[in-house]
């Protein structure tokens, strides 16, 4: 987000909590940015493992963690799985997953629909999960 004025957060968290007191559900649709405060790395953008090149063995990251690639040169997938799981080692869930928790409490229901494989969510204390995977789509409620 880019740097606000103080009026302008305040004006806009009051907006916010307006509409919370009218609410009775909530959804929450999350992504990579969720857990980057955890010190989890986003595979791309600024600050991301790939920062939108290539690896060290000319592929794009999707292609090096696939399953094709998998099948033909398992080494190049172990690497890459091996680089990404020692930036990420040692992360846990972050405040913005316990906040998102802790709502669960104070609304009649609370979903939080994911596209990350961190299990932060879950490790919060988040109930009702959609993590959707390629391929894979795992429902909890």
């Amino acid at each position: 987000m880019p740097e606000q004025n103080p009026r302008t957060i305040a004006r806009i968290i009051d907006q916010i909590v307006t509409e919370l007191r009218h609410a009775r559900r909530l959804l929450f649709i999350t992504g990579a940015g969720m857990s980057a405060d955890s010190g989890l790395p986003t595979y791309r953008g600024i600050g991301g493992l790939y920062n939108n090149k290539l690896t060290d063995d000319e592929l794009p990251i999707e292609v090096a963690l696939s399953g094709g690639m998998m099948a033909r040169s398992p080494h190049i997938t172990w690497k890459y799985i091996y680089q990404i799981e020692r930036a990420c080692r040692g992360a846990h869930h972050n405040d913005g997953h316990r906040i998102i928790a802790a709502l669960e409490d104070c609304f009649e229901s609370v979903c939080v629909l994911t596209q990350n494989v961190d299990g932060f969510h879950r490790a919060a204390g988040s109930r009702n999960l959609i993590e959707i995977q390629i391929g894979r789509i795992s429902i909890r409620l």
